[in-house]
């Protein structure tokens, strides 16, 4: 049986004190409705932390904030993989750090497949191992080869640099295991990428992935979308747009168009979307990226692309995987495993 045991991730990371979380910003918590479990309780009703309230001037500030974050999640992605017997390896594919994480078993009919994992963090955060925790438990969980893709992060490396490394792993990966044999994962940031890496595929005229799972995408960079405004200050994890969240968009694209589909790829063309890949969408109900979430779904559907919406009970942003004891979190694992199972491994 799998420990429950887990180590909290980025929950804890949130609480660092780089700002203060004003009276008017408080005000308006929630409790934690009775239909989620106690463990995730505790951290559905937490106070929101300080990290997304930060307004970063100089490139001194964005370091500290980011160094900071990197320190933690680093150790704490190390002892993540170390508990759950997931071994983490490195290499270098088309001149970008990945790293293989390899869980003890491998089911037979996973041998020949891989989830290409895309951290999240603002295109700020995520540096190293800090970026593997949710690849980690993906692997953990659901017995599969995650590749996880260390891509280059602003404010040093503004857009493309994120989305051109990510997208020369993956064409090195087509090349080696077949795009029928790779699904694509990742969350916020990395759920955006996720979509604009099938968006490359399909304008490059590259092998696309079997299947994305596209957690809470950050797919509007802009302000644009009911849930910025309505989940503003009830979303524990992010808590409001402007912010951080604001600096980190202003300072990646770097004066690019934010409806640029390759920086908010909710702005693709119907042709492109028509031509995805089976994609599983994630949220929750108090998920500061809800909108950016449904609407991409309602346009995949639109475009008669083959799309499915989860959206979670009380959760914030990215909740589902950070508080790994709450049986929700294993929940998640296996309705994505579920997922894989009809798109990507597709029994017979």
């Amino acid at each position: 049986m799998k420990t429950r045991k887990l180590l909290l991730t980025l929950t804890a990371v949130i609480a660092l004190g780089f700002a203060s979380v004003s009276d008017a910003e408080e005000a308006r918590r929630f409790p934690a409705p009775s239909t989620v479990s106690p463990e995730m309780a505790a951290a559905v009703s937490a106070k929101a932390g300080d990290l997304w309230y930060s307004d970063p001037k100089s490139m001194d500030e964005w370091r500290k904030i980011t160094g900071g974050y990197t320190e933690w999640a680093s150790k704490n992605a190390e002892e993540t993989a170390k508990k759950l017997g997931v071994t983490i390896t490195e290499e270098k594919i088309a001149g970008v750090t990945v790293r293989t994480l390899t869980p003890k078993t491998i089911d037979a009919d996973k041998q020949d497949k891989i989830i290409y994992y895309i951290h999240g963090g603002g295109y700020v955060f995520g540096e190293g191992v800090a970026g593997t925790t949710e690849g980690t438990l993906m692997a953990y969980y659901n017995n599969y080869k995650v590749v996880a893709v260390d891509y280059r992060l602003a404010p040093e490396h503004p857009y493309p640099a994120a989305i051109d490394d990510a997208f020369a792993v993956y064409k090195e990966l087509v090349k080696k295991y077949g795009a029928e044999n790779i699904a694509v994962l990742g969350t916020s940031t990395g759920g955006a990428m996720t979509l604009i890496l099938a968006l490359q595929a399909i304008e490059g005229g590259v092998p696309i992935p079997a299947a994305l799972i596209s957690g809470t995408p950050w797919s509007d960079m802009d302000k644009i979308g009911d849930s910025y405004v309505t989940n503003d200050g009830v979303d524990n994890i992010l808590g409001t747009y402007d912010h951080l969240i604001k600096a980190s968009a202003e300072v990646y694209a770097n004066g690019a168009d934010l409806k640029d589909p390759l920086i908010s790829p909710v702005y693709a063309k119907s042709g492109e979307l028509a031509k995805f890949p089976p994609t599983l969408l994630v949220s929750g109900t108090r998920d500061l990226f809800l909108s950016n979430t449904v609407r991409m779904h309602k346009l995949l559907l639109m475009n008669g692309a083959e799309a499915e919406l989860l959206v979670y009970e009380a959760l914030s942003h990215a909740q589902y995987y950070l508080v790994p004891d709450a049986p929700e979190t294993a929940d998640h694992y296996k309705l994505m495993g579920m997922f894989l199972d009809g798109h990507f491994l597709k029994k017979e």
